[in-house]
């Protein structure tokens, strides 16, 4: 549900594109309302400006401007609450509504127009033919597809060449079914694996349980991290189970193409006659890319210091300059909340389409980039294209995310049965 609940950033395009002209003035006069001399006007303000919701995010005020005090601090903390609607918001699951009997290659079909999540049926007209009894009423994306290989002895395989899942042949070693599994939001939760040692030198142990951590294909996390102090384990007994490295917060990488990840979470070894952990549950910290946006720069020839602002992204491309056969282009890129994303082993904005589309309307794509910078709330990028003609006819377009969103899900399984 990825395009639905960021419907809302998608108006947030509105400083680029010519915001709701009675929204403005709204606004506005909101505002100003917020130096009212009376603290029940400005109180009244600020829930107004609430009410509106994100669509008037870009509409505030930027911080550092010249407004009065009372009004940086309200506007503030407007901004952080309608911040936190739209993480909610990316928080959601995607959903799926279908009633009947299916061959699999149209449910996958429909499964895929509901939800933007990218399915491959691995198998060709044998599998693509299996029949399938559904009765979905908005189910969540991930429990429809734990249905459908329950019924079709399929599987998810989320490592494909694109970016996407595919059902494959369950192995005959994998269970039939899931069993393990917590579903919070876009993201499916298993305990895939349970390791225990114990070192006959030292009499020390240690006990690993591996989840893997899978997200609809329609999200690109920039960033997974597992802070321990949100672990929790209880055994049978409801006595707890030592989490390792109490104050450690692991970051997990993210693969481009991938649709999941391996999760592992160290514990103490608990004495021998625990047979199994009866709860364990964690929080994942994610840091995710809102709706994409594409910013067009045109008159090449002449283009210096060109800034454009959609949401909480400002592009500015600051000069185009050619050496012999290679143009360079150099863009800047400024996030108004990165939320950590600009980190020096970050490399997600380097995944970012950029190319230059010539009169005909056709692309050519860079031949190489260069980092200009890298900061805590912004980075800068040269693309070196081979062209020997001049650019005047060429438009540079650069795809990227409208804003960065951090949202947290939290997981619980239990009775996962120790060796």
């Amino acid at each position: 549900m990825w395009a639905t609940v960021l419907a809302t950033a998608a108006v947030l395009a509105g400083q680029a594109s010519g915001a709701d002209p009675q929204l403005e003035s709204t606004v506005r006069r909101m505002i100003r309302q917020l130096d009212a001399p009376r603290l029940a006007e400005r109180e009244a303000a600020e829930q107004e400006l609430l009410k509106l919701g994100p669509q008037v995010l870009d509409l505030l005020p930027q911080p550092g401007d010249h407004s009065p005090a009372e009004v940086q601090q309200r506007v503030g903390r407007i901004r952080q609450k309608l911040q936190q609607q739209l993480a909610e918001a990316a928080a959601e699951p995607s959903r799926v509504t279908l009633d009947g009997t299916f061959p699999l290659a149209e449910a996958v079909a429909k499964i895929q127009e509901q939800t933007g999540n990218r399915i491959v049926v691995q198998g060709g007209g044998p599998v693509a033919d299996l029949k399938v009894n559904l009765d979905f009423n908005k189910a969540p994306f991930w429990e429809a597809i734990d249905e459908i290989t329950r019924q079709t002895g399929l599987s998810v395989y989320p490592y494909g060449e694109e970016k996407g899942i595919t059902l494959v042949a369950r192995p005959p070693e994998q269970a039939a079914g899931p069993s393990l599994v917590s579903y919070t939001g876009p993201l499916r939760f298993e305990a895939i694996r349970v390791l225990a040692q114990r070192d006959l030198c030292t009499a020390e142990g240690s006990l690993r349980v591996t989840f893997e951590a899978a997200w609809e294909p329609r999200l690109a996390p920039i960033s997974l991290q597992q802070p321990m102090n949100t672990v929790m384990a209880v055994d049978e007994q409801g006595r707890p189970v030592g989490v390792d490295q109490k104050q450690a917060n692991i970051e997990v990488p993210v693969t481009p193409l991938a649709t999941a990840v391996e999760l592992v979470l160290p514990f103490e070894l608990p004495p021998r006659e625990v047979k199994r952990i009866a709860r364990l549950s964690g929080t994942l910290k994610a840091i995710l890319p809102g709706k994409t946006e594409t910013f067009r720069f045109d008159k090449l020839s002449e283009a210096e210091n060109v800034e454009k602002r959609v949401a909480g992204v400002t592009v500015k491309l600051e000069q185009v300059r050619k050496n012999n056969t290679i143009w360079e282009v150099r863009i800047r890129v400024r996030y108004d909340e990165p939320l950590g994303s600009m980190a020096s082993h970050r490399t997600w904005m380097f995944n970012n389409e950029a190319y230059l589309e010539g009169p005909d309307g056709k692309k050519l794509q860079y031949d190489a980039f260069e980092t200009t910078s890298q900061s805590e709330n912004e980075f800068g990028i040269a693309y070196l294209f081979g062209l020997e003609d001049p650019l005047d006819k060429h438009t540079f377009v650069y795809q990227t995310p409208s804003r960065i969103l951090g949202s947290d899900f939290r997981y619980e399984v239990k009775d996962v049965e120790l060796p």
